[in-house]
């Protein structure tokens, strides 16, 4: 129990958006050389914006009850907090837009990455989708559509698919979700960052 929770936590969907883009810019050289000189600041902007500020947020929202948790376990907690750190997410792209600019194909992981938010947070007034497997489908999407345009990255793909089925089998431990809500948010998330990067 103790280790799935620590999982959980690790690999929260929170941290998501920097690791892709810390993985996008050091993986593939050509991004790497496009954006030298800005790669701190862009960075910063994204652990301020999606990380941080919705962090804060969520604090907010459980000092005035609005949500019971940082966990979100139940579904009338997630929709307020998602949206929020959508906004987020919609205010790092605005930051980050001019520097971008040079390498399209992380402005498309944000914006992908938005999408995926702003979907979760209308799915999850509904029904339970896991916001892990979204997060994780999301950034495994990112990494095979760069394989697809740059190559060399089927090593970490494999690694993170590893990781993305450790974390499925912990949130199932921990009765987070089932079988379903954890192979659609995977796919979900899959799908909207490959049609995002690939097809936009």
């Amino acid at each position: 129990m103790a280790i799935s929770r620590l999982i959980s936590i690790l690999l929260h969907p929170i941290f998501i958006p920097v690791i892709s883009f810390y993985l996008s810019i050091r993986m593939v050289p050509n991004l790497d050389f496009t954006i030298a000189n800005y790669q701190n600041y862009i960075l910063l902007i994204l652990i301020i914006c999606t990380i941080i500020l919705p962090v804060l947020c969520m604090l907010f929202l459980i000092k005035f009850d609005v949500i019971s948790s940082l966990e979100m376990t139940k579904n009338q907690d997630r929709p307020i907090p998602l949206i929020l750190t959508g906004c987020c997410l919609i205010l790092a792209l605005k930051l980050t837009e001019s520097l971008l600019i040079f390498t399209p194909v992380l402005k498309k992981e944000l914006v992908g990455a938005i999408i995926i938010i702003l979907l979760a947070s209308i799915i999850s007034k509904f029904w339970k989708i896991s916001l892990h497997m979204l997060g994780l489908g999301g950034l495994i999407g990112v990494l095979v559509s760069l394989q697809y345009l740059y190559g060399g990255l089927n090593s970490m793909i494999i690694y993170f698919m590893l990781i993305a089925g450790i974390t499925a089998m912990a949130r199932i431990y921990l009765k987070a979700h089932n079988h379903k809500q954890i192979y659609a948010g995977f796919i979900v998330g899959f799908i909207i960052e490959c049609v995002i990067i690939l097809l936009f």
